[in-house]
């Protein structure tokens, strides 16, 4: 057994052995609920043996964890079809058609639809530096 494999089965036996302790005080807790603390009782009310909760451990993800993370969300922000459609209509509009074309030969389409929905950002970053020029 690989120690990836043997820190899996640790951290599983650690989370039984958890949860069993969980139950355990539960069932303490129902137990002596049923009772009245009065100065008759002789002794002190015992305590349970074992605390297995580590708050600064919970949070903490296991080194071998080996499982698919989510990917991270990119910094640059999305950008619709949408949103792109709209700036080349408003340089369209202002008789920039053969340059709106142009701009999306470039991103290696005939026509608006066709366009990688990964070069939308480059398009409108595009189309917006044309509007303003």
């Amino acid at each position: 057994m690989n120690p990836a494999g043997a820190n899996r089965f640790i951290h599983a036996l650690n989370l039984i052995a958890e949860g069993v302790t969980l139950l355990g005080a539960a069932i303490e807790d129902t137990a002596w609920g049923s009772f009245e603390d009065h100065a008759g009782m002789s002794g002190v009310r015992p305590i349970a043996a074992a605390q297995l909760a580590q708050p600064a451990l919970e949070d903490a993800e296991p080194p071998w964890d080996d499982s698919p993370k989510p990917a991270a969300a990119s910094s640059v922000p999305q950008v619709s079809l949408e949103q792109v459609r709209a700036a080349l209509a408003d340089l369209s509009g202002k008789g920039r058609t053969a340059q709106v074309k142009a701009l999306i030969t470039q991103a290696g389409a005939e026509k608006l639809s066709d366009v990688d929905p990964a070069k939308y950002g480059w398009l409108l970053s595009q189309a917006e530096g044309l509007s303003d020029a």
